[in-house]
């Protein structure tokens, strides 16, 4: 008995099988295709809240413009004025548009004289993402 009990000892290796190795790369392979898919995913997001925010600043700044200009400059306009296309330039070495935008506002009376609604609205394009659109509505006060 002793004998057989040496003997199976002996026999018995340590390590991994080639099925247990299979197993486990298609585990890992699988894993990783998720992480980079995932990381894809982010990237895109990135791009999309990069352009948000763009779309935010331009819209801003234009508000902060015709909150400047005084009250008899400021004329009402009949519905939204022709869209006026503002780039987004990358500052790198190149000078390169990475994108465009398309900004247009409308100027109403709310209480003739008094006070007047602004509205501005950015729109753009994005990859499988056409028609985005960025809107910013402000009262101005006749002071």
């Amino acid at each position: 008995m002793e004998q057989l009990i040496r003997k199976r000892r002996k026999t018995t290796r340590g390590g991994f099988t080639l099925l247990e190795t299979m197993i486990a790369m298609t585990i890992l392979g699988g894993g990783l295709l998720a992480v980079s898919g995932m990381q894809l995913t982010a990237i895109q997001y990135g791009g999309r809240g990069r352009h948000q925010t763009e779309a935010a600043n331009i819209a801003q700044r234009q508000i902060e413009a015709l909150q400047g200009v005084p009250w008899a400059a400021l004329a009402t306009t009949s519905g939204w004025t022709a869209p006026v296309t503002v780039n987004h330039i990358v500052n790198d070495g190149n000078n390169r548009v990475e994108h465009s935008y398309a900004l247009s506002w409308r100027i109403d009376d709310l209480v003739t004289g008094i006070t007047r609604t602004i509205d501005v609205r950015v729109n753009w394009n994005e990859p499988n993402r056409p028609g985005r659109e960025y809107a910013l509505s402000g009262v101005r006060f006749n002071f």
